[in-house]
């Protein structure tokens, strides 16, 4: 989550109060925001643990809710009434913020927004597969009621945090607690059940429609990190409305997210493949019965395959037709105060729209009739 100037200040305030704690300085270098870029060794040991308010050492009643954000959220319309409904999921509660390259500014503004209503509010910035080790380090993640993965570099989650008690721990709260979490950007990347935590630089549309296993996908994962029961079958994908390049080469992420679905119902070999695109400022909140609505100033997408491609090799374009039926796409656009709803088991909704999306030929051939 990017800082604003007034929650800039909000962060100097109140770090002028706060306890930080440092392990030694993070090793290897960070991402680009965007999956791209490595994360050095993985081997560290260095954490940093910021405490912004309270004391973390609450104990509340919890109820199982998510909330995804397609990140750029900041002040949008929207994100204080969807971040409202994550804190009543848990109030009086510990709200940590999970995130690598050093503590940010999201828990000072927890504090001043949501103050009364929390426990506490801290950042723990994990760096290293050895700090994802440290007993410290898991106690944070152990005692907190509601986690907020932060933006940054998924990749960099992947190395530092996978077959690490972060991992066992991050599960634990999905899976036994059933504890309040969310995710934003990167956040939102890792989960999903499928995700894509790319080494080098973030795929683009053109490039996974016209090369379906371009090598810049090469890290799309099934199943083997965070394991979210309500998104055990789907992929997700943020800034769907960011656009990349000028002019007639100027393309969004819909198409992205049209080719991750591709990849995951060709790879696992199951229709039962979904994807959940969210744009820029757009927060999608599911409740315990697995029922989402939208939040924020942009739309999120839900994706199911109709049929498998036709053609999905590499080297060659995506052809994913199936008469203009290949995959179904429901949108949803968010509101102030929550807009629609979306029922992920039953995978259907009200208050938004619904449209085929395929492609006779790589990019230039999609055709998503709304909303890219």
């Amino acid at each position: 989550m990017k800082l604003t100037k007034s929650r800039l200040m909000t962060a100097l305030t109140a770090a002028l109060l706060a306890t930080q704690v440092t392990a030694k300085p993070p090793e290897g270098g960070g991402g680009n925001g965007n999956g791209g870029g490595g994360g050095g060794n993985g081997g560290g040991s260095s954490y940093e643990y910021y405490q912004a308010c309270g004391t973390a050492t609450n104990s509340v009643s919890t109820a199982q809710a998510s909330l995804l954000i397609g990140g750029a959220e900041a002040n949008a319309n929207g994100e204080e009434a969807a971040t409202q409904w994550l804190v009543s999921h848990a109030p009086g509660g510990d709200y940590l913020v999970l995130r690598t390259g050093g503590t940010g500014g999201q828990a000072d503004w927890m504090c001043s927004t949501f103050g009364s209503e929390l426990g506490s509010a801290a950042e723990l910035s994990v760096d290293g597969t050895s700090a994802a080790s440290d007993p410290v380090v898991i106690s944070y993640i152990q005692n907190a009621e509601i986690i907020f993965i932060a933006g940054g570099d998924q990749n960099e989650y992947e190395d530092f945090w996978k077959n690490t008690p972060v991992e066992d721990a991050l599960n634990d709260h999905l899976n036994v607690k059933r504890a309040p979490i969310a995710g934003t950007s990167a956040g939102l990347a890792i989960l999903g059940q499928s995700y894509y935590a790319p080494a080098n630089l973030g795929v683009l549309s053109r490039e996974i429609l016209d090369d379906p296993y371009h090598s810049n996908t090469q890290d799309i994962n099934h199943g083997d990190f965070l394991l979210h029961p309500q998104l055990d079958d789907v992929i997700t994908d943020s800034h769907l409305d960011r656009v990349s390049g000028k002019g007639r080469s100027s393309e969004t992420r819909h198409g992205r997210t049209f080719g991750f679905l591709a990849r995951s119902a060709q790879d696992r070999g199951t229709l039962n493949a979904r994807a959940i695109g969210l744009e820029e400022a757009t927060l999608l909140a599911i409740d315990a019965s697995g029922v989402a609505t939208v939040y924020g100033e942009g739309a999120a997408y839900f994706m199911r395959p109709i049929s498998f491609p036709e053609q999905i090799t590499a080297g060659a374009p995506l052809i994913w037709d199936n008469g203009g039926q290949a995959v179904s796409v429901y949108k949803i656009q968010g509101d102030n105060n929550g807009n629609g709803n979306f029922d992920l088991g039953a995978w259907s909704g009200s208050g938004g729209s619904s449209s085929n999306w395929y492609t006779t030929s790589g990019y230039d051939g999609l055709n998503c009739q709304t909303g890219c």
